[in-house]
């Protein structure tokens, strides 16, 4: 039977038990009550959150840096959001992946993405030049529409200076011309910057505060530089956890402009009677799935239902929702992982089974990972369930 050492003064338990609560974890009661809502636990294999939380405590840091537990966990804090000691999972795990033995067991797509965003601001590796080409060729269909509705480029002084999810660039360029066609209808300046083709921050995944620093500090340089208003984020979850909740702290001051989701502004130039969406526009009723860094850590839900509601037949609440709605599946890097395909589908099958049970025909979501991932779901599963976002849907139904 292997041997292993017990100790209380190790890296991992050197990071955590730094606040009264989150990370706390000598105060963990064992009671299992992260084990009852993991959305893996049912599942094959996976994570087990008590486990994790306990061998924290032990000092057993090499074997849980070695276990694929960490890296397969969603931290989407469901586990804990009901903790009676107010742990929260992300906090744990982030630190134990920060640990030169679990980054050996790091994904290598995951490696690859935070070597090249580092180098050339784009996980994907989408270089500035990439960036001006397609951004000349959208320019080049949307001008056969409306000549006034093109996407400017580093334009300074603009009072919008909106952020892309790397797909918008790559695998959905519609979702980007959609955004424009939003921007253009506000009417105020706004631009894009050839500097800044990326929201993400994978620095956050892999629980590496300077490497997410060293990612933040790209997109606000060239947001400052520009002399922008305000910066808005494309429909991403983390993307939006960072920029907006934890800019200040790892930045050391205010940035000098205000962080806004393109979610929340749209809603707003709505409320203000700027522009106007058709309450016909999509005859049918539409479930919604709250992404957890935007919804449970990031308490943005009523927006999304608002947009939802001004454009769709009905929407429909999946159970349980807000902040306890289940994680798709695909979060805390599991779905930047190339390998994690079969393990994704176990552990988004919870969330398959919540969109089953809505009986509807579409679910839109205000997150690009969520997106993907749900649209694998119902193709797995074979819900016949259609996917869309929160903000495309609006777009499309502009008046």
């Amino acid at each position: 039977m292997p041997k292993v050492t017990l100790s209380t003064d190790t890296p991992l338990q050197n990071l955590l038990d730094t606040k009264p609560n989150a990370d706390n974890i000598s105060e963990c009661l064992t009671c299992g009550i992260c084990n009852s809502r993991c959305s893996w636990y049912d599942g094959d294999g996976g994570p087990v959150p008590r486990q994790m939380i306990r061998m924290a405590q032990l000092g057993l840091d090499d074997n849980l840096a070695e276990s694929r537990m960490i890296w397969d966990c969603m931290i989407c804090n469901h586990c804990t959001v009901d903790c009676p000691m107010g742990i929260e999972m992300e906090y744990v795990v982030r630190r134990a992946r920060s640990l030169p033995a679990a980054r050996k067991r790091m994904p290598e797509t995951i490696a690859q993405g935070l070597e090249t965003r580092l180098e050339v601001g784009d996980v994907n590796g989408f270089t500035e030049e990439d960036f001006i080409e397609t951004i000349e060729w959208l320019n080049e269909e949307i001008e056969d529409e409306d000549p006034a509705a093109m996407i400017p480029t580093d334009q300074k002084g603009a009072k919008y200076l909106y952020l892309p999810n790397p797909r918008e660039l790559g695998t959905n360029v519609l979702h980007l011309q959609q955004m424009a066609g939003l921007f253009h209808a506000f009417g105020e300046p706004w631009t894009m910057s050839h500097k800044h083709t990326d929201v993400t921050n994978w620095g956050y995944f892999v629980g590496d505060d300077e490497i997410e620093r060293k990612m933040l500090t790209q997109v606000v340089a060239a947001a400052e530089d520009l002399e922008i208003e305000n910066l808005v984020l494309s429909e991403c979850g983390h993307g939006f956890l960072v920029l907006r909740h934890h800019v200040t702290e790892l930045l050391g001051r205010e940035p000098r402009f205000k962080v806004l989701s393109i979610l929340e502004l749209t809603l707003d130039m709505v409320k203000k009677g700027v522009i106007k969406l058709d309450p016909e526009a999509h005859p049918f009723a539409i479930a919604y799935h709250d992404p957890c860094n935007l919804g449970r850590k990031g308490g943005v839900f009523a927006a999304p239902r608002e947009l939802l509601a001004l454009t769709c037949r009905e929407v429909v609440e999946l159970a349980p929702n807000r902040m306890n709605s289940v994680c798709c599946g695909g979060g805390g890097a599991l779905l930047q992982d190339s390998t994690s395909k079969d393990r994704r589908m176990i552990a988004g099958k919870a969330k398959a089974d919540q969109m089953h049970a809505a009986g509807t025909d579409y679910i839109a979501t205000c997150c690009l990972s969520c997106h993907r991932q749900l649209t694998e779901l119902s193709k797995h599963y074979d819900l016949g369930m259609k996917v869309e976002t929160v903000v495309a849907l609006a777009a499309a139904a502009l008046v």
